[in-house]
């Protein structure tokens, strides 16, 4: 307060409130709240009714024990401990519980009262907001707004604001599902599929719907029950090469190349959302094409950070769902092709920075992935050019991070657990 100024304080107070009150269990938002309230009304009422709360009383929250007589009189407040990190709204409910005084509390609401003064008085509206959101009427507003996108006088950036505040509320799993009984999940599946909004908006749109069915069956079987599934798959054609749907020319590839991109990446986030940790969705998505298209166009994708989201995708499915039927369907064509991709994302040759060893690492695992469910995918030839690959990737890992670094050495021991089932599958019965 001394540094800040009531102004400030408030600011803090609105501040931790929106941005603490999200990850606190709802069970303590109320009490939570209310010592909130009193902390405040005891660390804050000398600066906002000084006739209240006289300066030389103690403090009107705290016992008289949380203060200290410094050297000119003066009564100093306790220092408080830094709160840990990852729980700030928690901290600050136990704090007020240790320091509270309820004899005292009586005395600060009681002076309120006389002096008819009201939190809203004392701190005004935009702190009562922070405080009491309505959460549900908000994300209908907010949902109502999304609707509106086919709408010309919504422009993208209130569009796009609008997004971003639902995309904050949905983080609460109760909220997400509430979302299809809002109305809110068929408007922004039209949004995020359509051609009504620039690539930049479709693509937030897609990665509100990942992010509200990411660990969350309820919103999985509304979004399928809208189709949802069905028009990913249909979509993912288009992202095939990184070129924007509707290019027709060179010319017109390379100006929507980077809008490609954008939308892709979050077209499989939320193809993510939706499919993992769902054995049933993962078969409907592998009838529809969906993981033909991760093992072929998207692993090997000109654009890294889409590779490299579909070979994540592909490795973590096949880990949940060993038994997808697209396994079944790889013939040799494809098999050549993805060995191709795979070998270049080891030797980073696909555009990967030399201190960029994710893409190695992501084909790595998904290559021992693949290898410990079909042994025999990849022709002969494919043992040695991927030892040959991996000797590339390790020393341009231990060039960046130094010989011995975990990273490097992890690099290493994936490689050498595919070299073993590569070189498994050369032994005859007879030799076993």
């Amino acid at each position: 307060q001394e540094q800040f100024g009531l102004k400030g304080a408030r600011a803090a107070l609105r501040q931790s409130i929106l941005v603490g009150m999200a990850g606190l269990p709802r069970a303590l938002r109320l009490p939570a709240l209310a010592f909130l309230l009193l902390l405040f009304l005891g660390q804050l009422g000398n600066a906002s009714v000084p006739a209240v709360v006289p300066e030389a009383q103690p403090g009107l929250l705290g016992s008289s024990k949380s203060l200290a007589a410094g050297s000119d009189g003066t009564h100093k407040q306790e220092e408080i401990p830094v709160p840990e990190a990852g729980r700030p709204m928690e901290d600050l409910l136990h704090w007020a519980v240790q320091h509270s005084d309820p004899d005292k509390l009586k005395e600060v609401i009681q002076k309120y009262q006389d002096n008819n003064l009201t939190l809203k008085d004392v701190y005004g509206q935009d702190v009562l907001d922070a405080l009491f959101v309505d959460e549900g009427s908000e994300m209908l507003d907010l949902v109502r707004e999304v609707s509106s996108f086919r709408n010309e006088s919504l422009a993208d950036e209130d569009l796009e604001a609008a997004l971003d505040r639902l995309e904050e509320f949905i983080e609460q799993i109760d909220n997400a599902g509430n979302l299809h009984r809002m109305g809110g999940l068929a408007p922004l599946l039209d949004l995020g599929l359509g051609m009504d909004r620039p690539p930049e908006v479709c693509a937030k749109a897609l990665l509100v719907l990942g992010v509200a069915t990411q660990n969350n069956p309820p919103v999985q079987e509304d979004l399928l029950s809208l189709g949802g599934l069905q028009q990913f798959a249909a979509r993912l054609p288009r992202c095939s090469h990184g070129v924007a749907a509707g290019s027709v020319n060179g010319a017109a590839a390379k100006t929507n190349a980077q809008d490609g991109t954008l939308f892709c990446g979050k077209l499989l986030f939320a193809i993510s959302g939706l499919v993992k940790n769902n054995a049933t969705i993962q078969n409907e998505a592998s009838a529809l094409g969906v993981f033909d298209w991760m093992f072929g166009p998207g692993m090997a994708h000109p654009a890294l950070s889409v590779a490299k989201k579909a070979m994540g995708l592909l490795e973590t499915v096949l880990a949940q769902n060993p038994e997808l039927p697209f396994l079944a369907t790889i013939d040799s064509a494809r098999q050549a092709a993805a060995a191709d991709a795979l070998l270049a994302h080891v030797r980073g040759t696909t555009g990967a920075e030399e201190s960029d060893i994710d893409p190695a690492e992501k084909a790595l695992r998904l290559l021992g992935r693949l290898l410990s469910l079909r042994p025999m995918l990849f022709p002969a030839s494919f043992q040695p050019q991927l030892a040959a690959a991996a000797a590339d990737a390790t020393t341009r890992c231990e060039r960046e991070f130094g010989a011995g670094d975990e990273l490097c050495t992890g690099l290493a021991g994936l490689a050498g657990h595919a070299d073993i089932m590569l070189t498994a599958r050369e032994i005859t019965d007879d030799e076993l």
